[in-house]
């Protein structure tokens, strides 16, 4: 075409150098633009922050610095990547360069957007065109400049982001206890999964005690993996399996104790005879102290044939209850037959060891149980490992499961909770109780009061307990709303109400005559006299039943709220 020239080119180069300046200034005016819309969405966040628990002041400065840059950067692309076409350019500088529309009518006649009547014509726009291009100054009309405003909006907001970041956060607590709970129960997680491949080769359990280990564990794990879980979840979860381990524990230690009792009759007739009357007696330390004793050196070699065949009959019979002793026991037996009077010494040494150590778990798994009940809370410390032994096979997988519950339940509160410390206030001696009831004027409970979360009541016992010294008297002359108390008719002191007539067997007691009447009173007290009652009856329900590990500080924050000499 007749325009196709080199005044054509030269327009082109001209539309990209102008479109460059273009771009430049626009850089300066977009760039704080994108980074205080930056800096606004960090700074929404740390508003968001202070009454949520969504950021730490950590994860707000990362994005304090990585926001505005990020905003710069869209800007800066989102101006320098734009398309634009030269003919919209030359549209665009045609009006800002006054060049009264020459520029792109250039390039409508070299693109055959408007008829051409005469070639000359043409040549001569475009050349005309070319030499008013070639005149512009663009800096004049283009000049780079800061817009003071924004970048002044961009320091306000930088200021205002560096005080909600320096200012205390409150939520920061929150989501460091969020923070602790989600490690503890990661690490609880990572330990359940280490204790479930444990179980599966631990040669101490049978076929069963690990298929019931296993699904015991498989509960905890999979809770425990939920994205969500809750810290109560975790706990609920972990106290279930340890329970369920226990449970099985001390059902596998029944269970061996019974399958060795039946094993007196093997060894009646042997060199053994005092191992066969300790296990008809079920005492399985003398049992274990009869094996050590036993020595084959002093036996016939009939006795230690027959001692022999009657050891690996009791391994097999133990064979799937107690595959440990069982093969102690094989071991001597085989040795005993081979006339390997040491290594047959040997192995009954340990086998009377398992034998006393199971009877021992045993034991201590009844005498747990009977005393569960009355314990004080510092004999209490080893808390639920304090409610009896079993199978120490199983006992230690429920003992590791507990530890880790301690660790998730003591997880944000800066150590795990120790069960028995952190119990309810210990139920008062008799007599105690109605002394403090009556109380004395203007004093109050001593001690520190230490407690967890928000239920550590002022004045209360030591360890965190709730005091039951709140008698009248107690924490001023505050008013309390009278409460109905049955137990309590005719007040403290009253007189005693007889049922005339004796209580002779098979006598109805719907007989007619004259009886005393009904005595009168009020059965309505002030709340603050029977608390101690009420605190006493929660310390006994914590000490003597089982109660999860998560669930004590519920119980103890709740009736510590209730306490009336709480502030």
């Amino acid at each position: 075409m007749a325009v196709q020239s080199a005044d054509l080119r030269q327009i082109k180069g001209k539309l990209t150098l102008w479109d460059m300046r273009l771009r430049a200034t626009q850089s300066l005016i977009w760039l704080p633009r994108g980074m205080v819309g930056g800096l606004i969405v960090a700074l929404i966040l740390a508003v968001v922050s202070r009454f949520r628990p969504l950021l730490d002041r950590a994860s707000l400065t990362v994005l304090g610095i990585a926001l505005p840059l990020i905003g710069g950067a869209a800007a800066l692309l989102a101006v320098w990547l734009w398309r634009r076409s030269a003919l919209s350019n030359a549209r665009r500088f045609d009006q800002i360069f006054g060049l009264r529309e020459r520029i792109s009518t250039a390039l409508e006649l070299s693109q055959g957007a408007l008829p051409i009547e005469s070639d000359l014509i043409a040549r001569r726009q475009v050349a005309q065109a070319a030499q008013v291009a070639g005149r512009v100054k663009a800096g004049k009309h283009l000049p780079l400049r800061l817009d003071w405003r924004w970048w002044a909006g961009l320091l306000a907001a930088a200021l205002a982001l560096t005080l909600a970041l320096v200012i205390p956060n409150p939520q920061d607590q929150v989501l460091a206890q969020q923070a602790a709970v989600k490690a503890a129960i990661t690490e609880s997680l990572t330990k359940l999964e280490q204790l479930k491949s444990q179980a599966l080769k631990d040669p101490g359990l049978t076929a069963a005690e690990k298929a019931a280990a296993v699904q015991s564990l498989d509960k905890a794990i999979q809770t425990l993996k939920q994205p969500d879980v809750s810290q109560q979840e975790a706990l609920a979860a972990l106290n279930n399996t340890q329970q369920e381990l226990k449970n099985l524990s001390q059902q596998s230690a029944a269970q061996k104790q019974q399958a060795l009792e039946g094993l007196s009759g093997l060894f009646s007739d042997t060199a053994a005879k005092d191992f066969a009357d300790a296990l008809a007696n079920g005492d399985m330390q003398a049992a274990g102290q009869a094996l050590q004793n036993l020595d084959p050196n002093n036996l016939t070699p009939d006795q230690q044939k027959s001692l022999g065949q009657a050891l690996q009959s009791a391994a097999g019979q133990l064979a799937d209850s107690n595959p440990q002793l069982s093969q102690q026991l094989g071991q001597a037996g085989q040795a005993l037959q081979n006339g390997d009077a040491g290594e047959a010494q040997k192995q009954l040494g340990q086998a009377g060891q398992s034998i006393q150590q199971q009877g021992q778990q045993a034991q201590s798994g009844q005498s747990g149980q009977n005393g569960q009940s009355g314990q004080s809370g510092q004999n209490g410390q080893n808390g639920q490992n304090s409610q009896g032994g079993g199978d120490p096979n199983i006992q230690q997988y429920s003992d590791q499961v507990g530890q880790q519950g301690q660790n998730v339940a003591g997880a944000g509160k800066g150590g795990a909770n120790q069960p028995g410390q952190n119990g309810m206030a210990q139920a008062p001696q008799q007599g105690q109780g109605s002394n403090q009831q009556q109380g004395q004027q203007g004093q109050g409970a001593g001690g520190a009061g230490r407690g967890e979360g928000n239920g550590a009541a002022q004045g209360g016992q030591e360890n965190g307990q709730m005091s039951t010294n709140n008698g009248p008297g107690d924490g001023g002359e505050k008013p309390w709303e009278n409460i109905f108390t049955p137990q309590r008719v005719g007040g403290q002191g009253g007189p005693n109400v007889d049922i005339p007539g004796t209580p002779d067997p098979g006598v109805p007691t719907g007989v007619e005559g004259d009886f005393a009447n009904n005595p009168s009173g009020q059965s309505n007290v002030p709340y603050n006299q029977v608390w101690s009652d009420y605190a006493s009856s929660v310390n006994q329900a914590l000490e003597s039943g089982y109660i999860p590990l998560g669930m004590r500080d519920l119980i103890k924050n709740y009736f510590s709220n209730l306490d009336p000499n709480k502030k």
